[in-house]
């Protein structure tokens, strides 16, 4: 018996035909927006008609935080779009577009790591079944897909870079870490922290020089946040920041240590005074403090609640997309990661099964398994002398990265952004494993 090898032609076909489904889906329901997603189509509305990279309705109460809420590539993208035409399903064709792009990459990484091209394709193929929350996130206006592919990119450059140093891999990684960081304020560190372990590695190898373009993160940084402070007064990237500390680091912690009814009597009285605030920078830093007294006050406990959101992260079957993508009632089944740990394990895990439909259950099921052996996949690849070292440690900064940055979520959605790197760890590992190296030898 053989492992199925398929052809190009093959794959294409295939993918296409599901992400196609997955749109045709999205048509029928009209379900294509999350809570957020009225942040990027406004953005994109202030951008057309006031020039404001605001981002909540112009006419609707002020937002203070939302004037460097969102940075600008996703909503100009949506801006974009809707300048050649008006419906939201072309955004969903585009960012179609951009997840097949991303697939092209893995196959092109896939074939540099000496794998056979004709299961790859097929396993691949395979993933995108097993996996379907790239379909489902392909079809949500929202800004996941886009920075999925960016971050890809910014991988498959910086291991480029680092085993080829020379210009052009250089401007490649810097250019694709340049537009994620203003896609999504989380990505900002991840290019000048890896740059920083890059001079170690090529003091050794001279080649410094190669390492110019990185300088332009820091002065987008610095332009960016010099934007906001002439917005806002305040000099700061992103109120992401302190909205992310105190709404939901802090008010989970204290959820989970004292229930949702304290917490958010907690966040209702800190929001009273925040919102007192006339002068933005004392709003920011007041949240900003809030949130970490809050978290200074338990933190041992607050490190335990990020190493279970960790593995959340990786193993969370996503009811919540799966949910929304069909259009379902939420009902009375919540997230079984959130009656966990508001209702215990044993009383939380049996409200969710006897609550939840039966052929979602199935679903998550089917999606949880597959989730386990992915991240068993990539634990396994990380110490998989066959992979090159570069390649190995690039595979854990970025994962582990997007792991910590997103703290105590520990969402399925925010596993999309690295779910590329899980593909590929999970594909070297099936055909790395001695049994299966007998049907697909490498090339």
């Amino acid at each position: 018996m053989k492992l199925p090898s398929i052809s190009g032609k093959q794959f294409w076909i295939g993918a296409v035909i599901l992400h196609l489904l997955g749109f045709l889906q999205a048509w029928h329901t009209g379900s294509i927006y999350l809570v957020d997603s009225i942040d990027y189509l406004s953005q994109a509305t202030n951008i057309k008609l006031h020039a404001s990279l605001y981002a909540a309705p112009w006419d609707a109460p002020i937002k203070p935080d939302y004037y460097s809420f969102r940075p600008p590539v996703y909503g100009f993208l949506i801006y974009v779009v809707k300048l050649l035409v008006q419906t939201d399903y072309a955004i969903l064709l585009l960012q179609m577009g951009i997840s097949l792009s991303t697939l092209f990459g893995v196959l092109l990484v896939l074939n540099k790591l000496n794998l056979n091209a004709g299961v790859s394709r097929f396993l691949l193929l395979l993933l995108l079944v097993l996996y379907p929350s790239q379909i489902i996130h392909c079809n949500f206006v929202m800004s996941d897909i886009l920075f999925q592919s960016l971050l890809f990119w910014a991988f498959y450059f910086t291991w480029q870079l680092w085993q080829e140093p020379n210009y052009k891999n250089s401007v490649y990684a810097v250019v694709f870490f340049a537009i994620a960081m203003l896609t999504k304020p989380v990505a900002f560190l991840l290019g000048i922290s890896i740059a920083l372990i890059l001079v170690g590695v090529f003091l050794r190898k001279k080649a410094l020089r190669f390492l110019l373009p990185f300088l332009l993160l820091p002065l987008i940084y610095h332009g960016y946040s010099s934007y906001n402070q002439r917005i806002t007064g305040y000099y700061h990237y992103s109120s992401v920041t302190p909205i992310f500390v105190l709404k939901y680091m802090a008010k989970y912690t204290n959820g989970q240590l004292f229930g949702e009814a304290y917490a958010d009597s907690v966040q209702d009285v800190l929001m009273a005074k925040i919102n007192a605030q006339e002068v933005y920078k004392n709003r920011y830093e007041l949240m900003n403090a809030s949130g970490k007294e809050i978290i200074a006050q338990h933190p041992y406990f607050f490190a335990w609640f990020n190493i279970k959101a960790w593995f959340a992260f990786m193993l969370d079957p996503g009811r919540f997309e799966w949910v929304h993508f069909l259009n379902m009632s939420e009902g009375n089944y919540l997230g079984l990661y959130h009656v966990i740990h508001t209702q215990g394990l044993i009383h939380g895990l049996g409200s969710f099964v006897a609550n939840a439909p039966l052929a979602l259950l199935v679903i998550l099921l089917v999606c949880l398994l597959f989730n386990t052996l992915a991240a068993f996949a990539f634990l396994r690849a990380l110490f998989q002398k066959e992979l090159s070292g570069a390649f190995r440690i690039c595979l854990f900064l970025f994962v582990a990265y997007i792991i910590a940055s997103t703290g105590v979520l520990g969402l399925s959605r925010y596993r999309v952004a690295v779910a590329p790197l899980l593909w590929l760890s999970l594909v070297w590992f099936i055909l790395s494993h001695p049994w299966f190296r007998k049907y697909a030898p490498t090339k």
